[in-house]
């Protein structure tokens, strides 16, 4: 029997426990490569109203707002993960932004290593902001695996000591996702509301009925107004609702990702995180809205309504990162320990 000192430990950290789809994704993707990496314990920080009832063999939820238990969690821990997403940017507010940064520079303060695993970097609109993220970056203890080119090319740019380019997490539930046959769907990803009539009306249009499909909890309130308003049924299947549509309108970048992944075309509205990283594998599509503006999205529905986009290279890519993760997290735990 292994004793209880030889047992391999990680602290998981990342915007969890809120419902959201794509972070949900992100946070399973984590925990899988940690396993994978015959970690045996994952301490995994959780908003606090869903630690009772989190259950997964070998992971630890802990109350994200804890600071006693978040301590113990890093001290115990071989090696500190962020798994995943854009939150080191100050847009949704300086405050969570300082909030993940002392997480990191608490590991940090304990000598322990810190993998930042496929996150994008900014917008970094303060200057304490970017001094903040430099200053961790700076660290040869934080590793960095960057999830665009613009966040790689950052982080080079200020003097990161261990950079690379990696992927979104995500990709790895290609294997998971459900085996939907194609409808004529176009699902609304929407988190605000929006004036639907020419973009409802193209679509019938050309053949497509219309749902809208929240894919957090915050967007619900707009898509229901909106669907009262347009006479639009809401999803409550987002994962079947996505796989099955032919196309995908959405303002948040997972929602893209997933109709990529499964083939269809989307529409991005107004995100600088989807156009910077799908730029790389699609550098003259056609689907991105800078403006929220119903005509533009109305027009690259039509556009794009008989494509069908291949995901290939970006699976391909999550390969690579999968592999280098896994010897990254052997080799600093290796190092810990030795």
């Amino acid at each position: 029997m292994r004793r209880c000192f030889s047992l391999k430990t990680a602290t998981l950290f990342g915007y969890y426990g809120y419902d959201n789809l794509g972070d949900e994704l992100l946070c399973e993707e984590s925990i899988r490569l940690l396993k994978e990496a015959r970690f045996d314990r994952i301490y995994l920080l959780l908003r606090r109203d869903k630690v009772k009832a989190f259950s997964q063999p070998q992971v630890v939820p802990i109350d994200r707002f804890n600071p006693f238990k978040i301590l113990m969690a890093i001290v115990k821990s071989d090696v500190i993960v962020c798994g995943g997403g854009g939150i080191f940017q100050d847009q949704t507010s300086m405050k969570s932004l300082l909030y993940y940064a002392s997480i990191v520079r608490i590991g940090l303060m304990f000598r322990k290593p810190v993998l930042l695993l496929a996150n994008s970097l900014g917008p970094l609109k303060h200057k304490l902001s970017k001094c903040v993220v430099r200053s961790l970056l700076h660290s040869k203890n934080v590793f960095f695996i960057a999830r665009d080119e613009v966040s790689y090319r950052y982080a080079r740019i200020v003097g990161a000591k261990n950079a690379s380019l990696g992927t979104d997490l995500a990709i790895g539930a290609v294997e998971r996702l459900p085996n939907c046959e194609k409808q004529k769907k176009i699902s609304l990803c929407l988190k605000s509301e929006l004036e639907l009539d020419i973009v409802v009306e193209t679509a019938k249009m050309y053949g497509f009925e219309t749902i809208l499909v929240p894919l957090s909890p915050q967007d619900r309130p707009a898509c229901q107004k909106m669907a009262q308003k347009y006479a639009l049924a809401v999803s409550d299947e987002p994962m079947k609702e996505l796989t099955r549509s032919s196309l995908v309108v959405s303002q948040r970048f997972h929602g893209c990702l997933l109709a990529c992944l499964v083939g269809s075309p989307f529409v991005s509205l107004n995100s600088s995180k989807s156009r910077r990283f799908f730029e790389r594998y699609f550098p003259k599509y056609e689907g991105f809205c800078v403006k929220e503006d119903p005509a533009q999205i109305a027009l690259a529905i039509v556009k794009l309504s008989n494509s069908r986009l291949e995901s290939g290279r970006m699976i391909e890519d999550f390969r690579k990162m999968h592999d280098g993760v896994i010897a990254i997290l052997r080799t600093l735990t290796k190092r810990k320990r030795g």
